[in-house]
């Protein structure tokens, strides 16, 4: 039996079911009560229970866990985009005097045997895409957790610091309309994903705002594509080439593109050329992560949105480090404004970090 029945059956959030069962930390005593009744109506012995007592004491710092929940961490933590986040969020939490871990749950109802340890005491977790923050459900039983990065519609379940979406998409096309562009479009190879959707939004807004309607090119992959929520102007392929050569087809005048990701951007330079576009004189492209190892490989170099790595991390672990101490707090989303990106790359650019 989870926390979470008894923490339903007596109304009470799943950190005060564990302190009461754990005495980990004081709690009122009518609410002690409700839980210890929750717990005799659901036929429960008193220490059935899956999260286990952590030590608050003064005698040592925090431990905390970096984790890939639904995929494993080498391949993803290696993007160039996840990797610097995942080096600020060492950083950050250094600087608190935190030790690390690294951890991975590919099947998100299996805990990984590091978060077990007792001297972890919360994780920051990146989630697959292809996954809702449900998924979380076991590991949010064992520890406090903060989600990283991605893209939420829907309220938040538990805390999540990212970047704005949103805002990512409206810089996006005010930067294309500056260009004085009068013909703008979309383009994401993952069109189910949510910060794909909430990025087409803001660049939406931004053209709609200028008067223009973009039109939206959706790859298609094996979920449905949501067509309806990309505007009026859709059109949706399943694979890249087809969708660059419906893309020429509609192209009268210099076009203005936003590709969701630079890594998508890698490919659509590519395609585009092969179809007789060229990206800075018929397309100008703006794209998104500021991931300089691909961009470098793109001539002309494409403006890119960052993401704001390093803001990102110190909000992240300082929120975890809140979480921990106080778990009763309702859930928070910080959303870190982008900024724009349009130099080119130095000369004496260190890789070191990719």
């Amino acid at each position: 039996m989870s926390v979470t029945r008894i923490a339903e059956k007596a109304g009470v959030s799943i950190a005060t079911v564990s302190r009461v069962l754990n005495n980990s930390r004081p709690v009122n005593p009518k609410i002690a009560e409700m839980v210890r009744r929750a717990m005799e109506e659901l036929q429960l012995p008193p220490r059935q229970l899956r999260r286990r007592a952590r030590s608050r004491s003064g005698d040592r710092n925090a431990t905390i866990a970096i984790v890939s929940v639904g995929q494993g961490y080498r391949g993803w933590f290696e993007l160039p985009v996840i990797a610097s986040v995942v080096a600020e969020l060492t950083r950050a939490a250094q600087e608190l005097h935190m030790g690390v871990l690294m951890a991975e749950m590919p099947d998100p109802n299996q805990l990984s045997p590091v978060l077990r340890r007792p001297e972890v005491d919360g994780a920051l977790i990146f989630i697959s895409s292809d996954l809702t923050t449900k998924a979380t459900t076991v590991l949010r039983e064992q520890l406090p957790v903060v989600r990283v990065m991605g893209g939420q519609l829907a309220p938040v379940e538990i805390d999540h610091i990212g970047p704005d979406n949103n805002a990512i998409g409206y810089v996006a096309g005010q930067y294309l309309l500056q260009q004085g562009l009068h013909k703008l479009a979309y383009l994401t190879c993952k069109p189910v994903w949510d910060f794909s959707k909430l990025r087409a939004q803001g660049f939406m807004a931004a053209a709609q705002d200028a008067g223009i309607t973009p039109t939206m090119y959706l790859q298609q992959g094996e979920q449905p594509v949501p067509v309806g929520f990309y505007g009026p102007r859709v059109v949706a392929e399943r694979d890249l080439s087809t969708l660059i050569a419906r893309l020429r087809e509609g192209k009268k005048e210099r076009l203005g593109l936003f590709v969701s990701r630079d890594e998508e951007a890698v490919h659509a330079y590519r395609v585009m050329r092969e179809a007789g576009l060229e990206p800075g004189t018929d397309v100008v492209v703006v794209s998104c992560d500021n991931e300089i190892v691909r961009l470098s490989t793109l001539h002309p170099r494409p403006a890119s949105i960052d993401l704001g790595a390093s803001e990102i991390a110190r909000y992240a672990v300082r929120r975890l480090a809140q979480r921990i101490k106080h778990q009763d707090e309702p859930p928070a989303r910080i959303l870190v404004n982008p900024r724009l990106v349009v130099d080119e790359i130095p000369a004496n650019l260190d890789y070191s970090g990719f």
